[in-house]
């Protein structure tokens, strides 16, 4: 069965997300679809695309591995071997001993869903159409039964015993090793296609232009997001 990675999306994310396309396919020595998502249910929190990831198992018509990832991220293993981790004894596989930064502050201790390979048959209770339903922003004063955005998001409602941590290298922070399978470029305001001055700007340029060299981003797409604000005007050399 072809492994279906699923990316949450928005809008302002259209470059990132084919750059990071690119690094899947690039890298996945086995078949693999992917599908771009973008979220409908009305934001709570974070980013414009945070629920998507819960979507999953219902759009894998809750059959089989599955994986997700943010949009703002870059791949360079094969993703398959993400979900060969996946073992199955437990229903969701992540990291929650993260490396790396969140703007001036080390990353979060806790359950990272930003990257998560799923066994979409043991998720049949995640009901896209009620889930939501209670979760409130982090700010809002909690009534019965209800959850705020940022528990909802690192599965404190979840059975823990059912979550696998993986290796750390499979979502690295705003940092690229040499033994890094995946980065997350999760601090919104300050990301490499935002700001010149950004460490990895450079880094994730090249993935850009060879994503340009072979076709996976077009060159007037590109200049449709510079000319709306959405990519930096610094990446304007890169349509020559």
């Amino acid at each position: 069965m072809t492994l279906t990675v699923y990316i949450g999306t928005e809008d302002d994310q259209l470059i990132p997300q084919k750059v990071l396309e690119y690094s899947i396919r690039k890298n996945a020595k086995r078949p693999v679809e992917v599908r771009a998502v973008k979220q409908e249910v009305e934001r709570v929190g974070g980013t414009n695309f945070g629920f998507v990831r819960f979507l999953v198992p219902k759009l894998n018509n809750y059959q089989g591995k599955a994986i997700y990832l943010d949009a703002d991220q870059l791949v360079f293993a094969d993703i398959n071997e993400l979900a060969d981790l996946l073992d199955d004894e437990h229903s969701i596989a992540l990291v929650n001993q993260p490396k790396g930064t969140f703007g001036a502050k080390p990353v979060g201790q806790h359950n990272q869903t930003s990257v998560m390979a799923m066994n979409c048959a043991k998720l049949r209770d995640w009901d896209p159409d009620t889930m939501f339903q209670h979760v409130v922003p982090n700010r809002a004063e909690l009534a019965a039964g209800q959850i705020h955005y940022r528990d909802f998001m690192m599965l404190s409602w979840f059975d823990q015993g059912k979550i696998q941590p993986i290796d750390p290298r499979w979502n690295h922070f705003n940092i690229v090793e040499p033994d890094s399978k995946l980065t997350h470029f999760s601090y919104v305001r300050n990301q490499p296609w935002k700001n010149p001055n950004h460490p990895l700007t450079q880094f994730w340029g090249k993935w850009l232009k060879e994503a340009i060299r072979n076709g996976a981003v077009g060159r007037l797409e590109l200049l449709k997001e510079i000319l709306r604000g959405a990519i930096h005007k610094r990446f304007l050399s890169y349509l020559i």
